[in-house]
């Protein structure tokens, strides 16, 4: 039996704790539900309302639980599938930085369509990037369409399925189906070519626009992740088990709504804990706390039933340094040895404010060996090389000869890695002694050149045009 090493940061009796301290949250405080009509339909189900905060009952939040989907196979536009399910781990990219580092001067500036297009090419050739974000939002877009944009321009590029921008906007949410179905085709819950993620607020609100929002999505079965996102200290309790339990309570009544509203949509249990730096209140992503909360969140969701999506390759630091290094490795590694389904944060920095093609390299390395960590072993007398031993000891051969070397060689026994160095010394000074980010930034930029544009139907292009042209007329 193969053997798949796995972190839990609390026991099975902990763990039913906290699940049962979010309900507690749900039923003792409740959750402000601005809408009255979805107030209403919470409260045909068996809650309860007082003013505009609704009240759970445990009837509605155990079916939404085990209502819970525990796989979904994704196909994107080209035809390749992404089978995810509980156990598995995969990884999609930050989603909706206002700036990127330049390539050349490595200065940060304000994300163009362009630089959209370019990220997109680039984690196209990613392997192990297996969900795209629009990782940079494209400033000269208006805002009041820019999620709709960015749908549109992942869907023309991108050769694996997508992960869309946070949804935020009903107005766009409305389109934003139509070019999924456009895409895809008119059942999405059948033919499922991306997700997306909507959040609710914290503390537990769930506004008017955010209910609308849903009411587009999760109808149409758009695979959702429900994205709470709350502070440590400033918008949940300061410790990492009090904003577990808040973001808990606040994904399990999204998810009642959705259950609600279309039992058939697939939802992520997408975890968003974050803690702040107490002494000027900005929220840091570099934290290890960011990796023990998600990795806590995970273990909590799987209990549940649930697919998660947690960061993650975040960091602080604001360049492609050391500590970027080892605080996107903590922060990636722990919730992905937890189990987690989707890890986020590809090619970020600074808190996620930032990307840059270079990054999207690097990340690409981290997860490669975040990955053969979570590789489980099995143990038997030709994996463990008892032959080729016998024939070393007894015929005075070499290891280097051996058939046993060759094989597990090519199945990757031993790391080797892409864009790190791998030798010795002397090989440094003639490599030209060329630093990590420079030699990142000249592998993205062979990606973009290795990326062969994908020919467009016409037809889906001038639909995608009347898509974006009404949505335009509305509302700008």
């Amino acid at each position: 039996m193969n053997y798949v090493p796995q972190l839990k940061y609390a026991s099975q009796e902990q763990i039913e704790q906290l699940h049962g301290y979010g309900v507690e949250i749900l039923k003792r405080f409740g959750m402000r539900v601005e809408d009255p009509e979805i107030r209403k339909m919470l409260c045909e189900n068996g809650c309860t309302e007082k003013g505009d905060r609704v009240y759970f009952c445990d009837d509605l939040i155990e079916k939404t639980i085990k209502n819970q989907k525990k796989q979904v196979v994704m196909t994107s536009t080209t035809g390749s599938k992404l089978e995810m399910e509980i156990g598995k781990t995969f990884s999609h990219s930050t989603g909706g930085a206002p700036w990127i580092a330049d390539l050349k001067s490595g200065k940060r500036r304000n994300g163009q369509l362009t630089d959209l297009i370019d990220t997109i090419r680039v984690m196209n050739q990613c392997p192990e990037l297996d969900l795209p974000c629009a990782l940079v939002y494209p400033s000269e877009v208006p805002s009041a369409i820019s999620q709709l944009k960015q749908t549109a321009t992942m869907f023309e590029y991108s050769k694996k399925p997508i992960y869309g921008p946070g949804i935020s906007l009903a107005s766009n949410a409305k389109y934003i189906v139509e070019l999924f179905k456009l895409y895809g085709g008119s059942d999405l819950e059948k033919n499922p070519i991306g997700m997306v993620g909507i959040s609710p607020e914290s503390p537990l609100f769930l506004p008017k626009e955010i209910t609308n929002t849903m009411a587009h999505i999760i109808k149409a079965g758009i695979p959702t992740s429900v994205l709470a996102a709350p502070m440590g200290g400033l918008t949940s309790p300061l410790t990492i088990a009090g904003t577990v339990a808040q973001s808990h309570a606040e994904i399990l009544a999204f998810a009642a709504v959705a259950y609600l509203m279309n039992p058939n949509c697939v939802l992520f249990y997408g975890s968003r804990t974050f803690f702040a730096n107490m002494k000027n209140g900005q929220s840091i992503l570099g934290l290890p706390e960011t990796g023990i909360s998600s990795a806590l969140a995970v273990q909590l969701a799987t209990y549940c039933g649930f697919m998660t999506d947690v960061y993650g390759l975040s960091c602080t630091s604001c360049s492609m340094d050391e500590q970027a290094g080892y605080e996107k490795m903590i922060n990636a590694f722990l919730p992905a040895i937890a189990g987690a389904t989707l890890v986020t944060g590809f090619g970020s920095t600074a808190s996620v404010m930032c990307c840059s093609l270079s990054q999207l390299v690097l990340d690409n390395e981290i997860l490669a060996m975040i990955r053969k960590a979570k590789r489980g072993f099995e143990f038997d007398e030709d994996i463990l090389g008892f032959e080729a031993l016998d024939y070393v000891v007894n015929d005075h051969e070499t290891f280097l000869e051996q058939e046993h070397t060759i094989e597990y060689l090519q199945k990757n026994e031993i790391f080797v890695p892409s864009i790190g160095f791998d030798s010795v010394w002397a090989d440094w000074i003639k490599c030209g002694e060329t630093p990590l980010n420079e030699r990142a930034a000249d592998r993205a930029l062979d990606l973009i050149e290795k990326d062969e544009l994908v020919p467009q139907d016409a037809a889906i292009t001038a639909e995608v045009e009347k898509i974006l042209a009404a949505a335009e007329k509305e509302l700008l």
